[in-house]
């Protein structure tokens, strides 16, 4: 223990904390796909399986980051290509968690059968599972990222990760491209979000979408950090004092 940093210590402190918390995620998932299948058991609809996909795909961040952690905290050696290449999963799908939060759209959109507060709470469910999983991941990567850096340049690479990350929301809403257009149809993707920036009408939309939605979730992230940081930062006392290793 007392060869590793204090970055090091931090990211394994921070990763023990947000397990039990990670159970709140686990919680909502299955709140909603019992809540998607009562509805259709309970109005005589079908499940509707466009918001499980999304729900499925909103864990695919927090599975990536936390298989790089095993390598960042010595669980693990591999190739330190392998933690890189899941990095950049995360970096890819972590849109696909926060995008959970626009499907809200959903109760003006549908006209159904199905009571208001049912589908409300459905929803709420679905949108809090995505902030979670947003923000634990996050949090994982920036305390990948303080490894390397220090935690103020940390902080403005994560706000602007946030804003681009928004941008590819709006994307995936309105222009409906998903994240692996990225890799199977980059060509026609670039084309449609040029032509969106192009007009004055649509850019300004899509900016301030994306400016609202970043001051949104950078609350929500701050949120979690000051119910978990001030913790990590206890334990870290608590240890260093323990080892005898001096405070930073």
């Amino acid at each position: 223990m007392a060869q590793l940093t204090t970055a090091e210590l931090e990211l394994r402190i921070i990763s023990a904390l947000l397990l039990p918390m990670l159970a709140s995620a686990v919680l909502f998932t299955g709140m909603t796909v019992a809540l998607l299948v009562a509805r259709a058991r309970l109005y005589g609809y079908r499940v509707y399986r466009p918001m499980l996909l999304n729900l499925a795909l909103a864990w695919i961040p927090i599975i990536s980051v936390a298989a790089a952690l095993l390598y960042f905290l010595g669980v693990v050696e591999t190739s330190r290509w392998a933690p890189l290449a899941l990095l950049v999963i995360w970096c890819l799908f972590f849109p696909n968690s926060t995008y959970l939060i626009t499907e809200f759209h959903h109760l003006k959109d549908d006209v159904t059968r199905v009571p208001f507060w049912f589908d409300t709470i459905t929803i709420l469910s679905l949108a809090l599972c995505g902030a979670l999983l947003g923000a634990f991941s996050l949090l994982l990567a920036q305390h990948v990222l303080e490894l390397y850096m220090p935690w103020p340049l940390t902080w403005a690479l994560i706000v602007g990760y946030l804003f681009v990350s928004n941008l590819g929301i709006y994307i995936g809403r309105f222009l409906r491209f998903n994240s692996w257009d990225v890799v199977t149809n980059p060509v026609r993707l670039i084309r449609q979000v040029w032509a969106e920036l192009a007009r004055p009408e649509t850019r300004r939309g899509m900016l301030l979408f994306a400016s609202v939605f970043t001051a949104f979730l950078a609350s929500f992230y701050l949120f979690v950090c000051s119910a978990i940081e001030p913790a990590a930062m206890l334990l870290r006392v608590a240890i260093l004092q323990q080892i005898g290793q001096p405070l930073p």
